[in-house]
This record gives C-alpha cells, structure tokens and sequence, in this order.
C-alpha cells in the first residue's frame, strides 16, 4: 500500500496513491462512500469517517500500526478502480507540485552517518566506521517536489540520496532479532548539508543540516510489505540529468535492525519517526538554478529545483 498527502484548501489530506492512474484517492472521503454504499446516511458516514481516521501518518500508525482500515479500503478502492464507481470527489490530481511529505513533520529525524563505503568502488580503507548520526529538524521537511532553498550564509550544499524508515510502533531497546517489527514501511529521504556552516560550529551537524527544506520526503510512503528486501534497493541521484549517485541499499554497513538496535539504545522510537539510513557514494555540490532528481528503488522519485534563499529584509533607518 502506497499514502500520500495532498495539499488542498482543505488541508493536507491522506491519500491513497497507485490505485488510479495520475490520482490520489482520498483516504477518508473513500471510507465516507464505503460506508454510505453500505446503507449509511451520508451525513453520519462523514462524520464517521471524520472520527474514525486520523489526518496524519503518524496519528492513523498511533491509532492503529497495521493500517487495518486503510488496508482495507485500498482493496475496496481496487476493485471499484474500473468500473467508474469512485465518485470524482474522492479522488485528486497527482500532480507533484501539490504533493506534501507523506509523513508529515515527524517528531523525530534521526540521520545516520558514514553507514556506506567511502568510495564507489566499494572499498573502505579505514574499516567500517562506529555507528553515528545526528537529529534533523522537523522544520527542514519539505514534500517530494518542493523547492530547496539555498541558505546565504551557506558556500558548499550537498544532497544525499538515502532509504528512509519509518516507525510503526513504539519502540525502546530493541534486539537485531526482532528490530524490523518496529518498522511501519519507507520513504525516499533527500538528507542536505552545508559542511562550510558545519565547518563553523566546531564541525557540529545540528545547524547545518537543519536550514529549512533540507530535508526532501517523498512522493509516497510505501508500507514495508512491498518492499520484499530493504537491504537490495538501488539508489539514483541527478543533478542537471548528470548522474551522481549510482548505489544500493546493499552497500551499508550496517544493517536496518542493527541501526534500529543501536538507536534505541538511547532513543524511544515512537510512530511516525523516521530514520534515514546514510547515503552512497557519489555526492555532489549543488547551486541556485539547479535541478535535483533523486530516487529509490519502489519508493518513486523526488525531483526538486534549487532556489536562491532571499537575504532577510533590512528596516530602513529612521
């Protein structure tokens, strides 16, 4: 099952994705018509439906980590897919512009870093390196097509392309063994840095991964029982059509469930958080008036154009 979100005057809605071509299904409009068209008024099948689903991912995980309704109502919307029985109203254009992060804003972004071998080659000289990484703002998520911003007081911005995992299910000391329990599904994570600001904060990550848009979520979220193995996914990144990541999620090294039982250690996990598991070789610089392109293998792409951050406005002197 795919979700996204779509932006409206109505709000950010919860969407089916993948059920129509180039459409969105509306998660809680779809149910509202499941249940009118089992004898429901539709007065009390909206409010209904308004009551039973939450808005965002991380509240529908909250309420209930299967996605049983949400399951259930992707089969529904399936088998009405031909036959013209879903009303237009439930339904949204796909277009990228108006898509947001499926996730929302998380709680929680935790990045890894150095989880990939150094070289494209594959070699890694100095060893596989100790698990670390850092938090990302919340306010640096942005949707699947979302301009990024080129902060001022930024010289060098990187883009990396990495699997993102999101959590299903609260989550404290968790074994390897039973780690990937945890998991609800994954998205495609764009992690951008500006090592220069990072240069300036005594190499400290916190600023200079957290400048607003630096973090690329989407188009969809894609429940982990689509993707038969996250450790064999490959990973593509574009600047300007010039290839310049070209890698697979089999390179880490160190595994999901190891990342998992590392993080938890010290970290309650709760749903809706997200992990980005590191970035294979092959980074690039990026400037103002470029075009990023990114994706990961069953997760669709992200593509994105770079701006120029405007300087903030300077009040005229009295």
């Amino acid at each position: 099952m795919k979700l996204a979100i779509r932006r409206t005057y109505l709000g950010d809605r919860l969407s089916l994705a993948g059920v129509l071509p180039d459409r969105l299904v509306d998660l809680h409009a779809a149910y509202a018509l499941r249940l009118q068209s089992g004898g429901l008024h539709r007065e009390d099948a909206l409010d209904r439906a308004a009551r039973t689903l939450p808005t965002t991912l991380p509240a529908l995980l909250q309420a209930d980590p299967d996605l049983t309704i949400a399951r259930e109502l992707d089969e529904w919307t399936r088998s009405r897919s031909s036959s013209g029985e879903l009303a237009d109203e439930c339904t949204w254009s796909a277009v990228g512009a108006r898509l947001g992060p499926p996730t929302g804003r998380p709680r929680l972004v935790w990045g890894m870093t150095g989880n990939y071998p150094r070289s494209s080659n594959g070699s890694n000289p100095d060893g596989p390196r100790a698990m670390c990484g850092f938090v990302k703002a919340g306010s640096a998520i942005v949707g699947a097509h979302d301009p990024v911003r080129y902060p001022p007081v930024a010289e060098r911005v990187e883009p990396e392309m990495e699997l993102g995992v999101v959590i299903g299910r609260r989550a404290r000391q968790l074994r390897e063994a039973d780690a990937m329990s945890a998991v609800a599904g994954y998205i495609g994570f764009v992690d951008i840095g500006s090592r220069d600001v990072s240069a300036l904060d005594n190499n400290r990550m916190d600023r200079a991964k957290g400048f607003d848009s630096f973090g690329v979520i989407g188009p969809v979220f894609v429940t982990k029982d689509e993707i038969s193995d996250p450790h064999g996914l490959g990973i593509r990144f574009w600047i300007n059509d010039e290839l310049t990541q070209d890698g697979n999620t089999s390179q880490m090294l160190h595994s999901i469930p190891e990342q998992l039982a590392w993080l938890t250690q010290a970290l309650t996990l709760v749903p809706g958080d997200v992990l980005s598991t590191g970035s294979p070789p092959g980074v690039h610089p990026i400037r103002p008036g470029d075009r990023m392109r990114g994706e990961v293998e069953g997760l669709g792409a992200v593509e994105c154009d770079v701006v120029t951050e405007p300087e903030p406005a300077v009040a005229p002197a009295n």
